[in-house]
């Protein structure tokens, strides 16, 4: 029931502002989880330089989990948005959809890399590792947002690269 005129005067700036800059609420909320996910993003390829393959992997896997114990604000209002989107705000769904689409083709692609080097397996199909490995990180990092104190989301980091690394890992 938010208004943008509400959140126009919350964030210090003239009732208008917010309306004219985003012109609707939906926009509002495209332009937040953008800015949140390229963020990350920014963030993640800076640390992936000069990686590839499992370790570039393993990296992402790692930037996406990290602060669980305490998650930025950020990171729970992308989560709570997520949900939102499959329940009563569905007209946000496909930017998460187009979101975990780029994810996805990112992971095949470090997949892919890694089988050129001979480093991954070549009968690895990486489109399902890929979609696989988004799926479970979310799903990690879900729990840890429910359970923080029940969840044991270094444990299941590090069961989830060792397993990874075996299944995927050249002989």
């Amino acid at each position: 029931q938010t208004t943008l005129e509400a959140i126009g005067v919350e964030a210090g700036s003239s009732r208008g502002l917010v309306q004219h800059r985003f012109g609707s609420k939906d926009k509002l909320l495209e332009a937040l989880i953008a800015r949140i996910a390229n963020d990350h993003r920014d963030r993640l390829l800076v640390r992936m330089r000069g990686l590839s393959g499992l370790e570039a992997i393993e990296c992402e896997i790692d930037c996406y989990l990290e602060g669980m114990d305490d998650p930025p604000v950020s990171s729970r209002a992308f989560f709570v948005l997520m949900l939102e989107s499959v329940g009563p705000a569905p007209q946000i769904r496909p930017v998460f959809a187009q979101i975990g689409t780029r994810w996805q083709k990112a992971l095949a692609g470090q997949i892919r890399k890694g089988q050129r080097s001979g480093r991954i397996r070549a009968d690895i199909d990486a489109g399902i590792e890929a979609e696989l490995l988004v799926a479970t990180v979310r799903g990690l990092r879900m729990q840890s947002m429910l359970a923080p104190t029940a969840s044991r989301i270094a444990t299941g980091i590090a069961a989830l690269k060792q397993r990874l690394r075996q299944r995927l890992a050249e002989a």
